[in-house]
């Protein structure tokens, strides 16, 4: 929920695109910063609440029998975890869009 939060709370400014989280840690700092922490949450880094679940959620499949559905969530968690850093890497780290000019003459 926080997640959609930010996002449509930064859809109000100029925001619209994701290329355009490049200057947000800039321009906005604390937006910045608690996206980060969300979407590091929804990959399971360890610390947070998302790791907390996914590895119950393992456990809870190795003990009721489902040793094929715990290494497939597994991938895919690697794989979400790929998708939901790519936004705090452009939050924090990208700069602005480079706006592309005529030459003048």
């Amino acid at each position: 929920m926080d997640a959609f939060a930010i996002v449509s709370a930064l859809r109000q400014t100029r925001v619209k695109y994701i290329a355009d989280l490049g200057a947000l840690a800039k321009t906005n700092p604390i937006s910045a910063i608690t996206f980060s922490i969300t979407m590091f949450s929804y990959a399971g880094i360890p610390p947070l609440a998302g790791f907390c679940s996914k590895f119950y959620l393992f456990f809870a499949a190795l003990g009721c029998g489902a040793y094929f559905l715990a290494p497939v969530g597994v991938v895919t968690s690697v794989i979400g975890r790929w998708a939901a850093g790519r936004l705090p890497r452009i939050s924090q780290f990208g700069g602005p869009k480079a706006v592309l000019r005529a030459p003048d003459t």
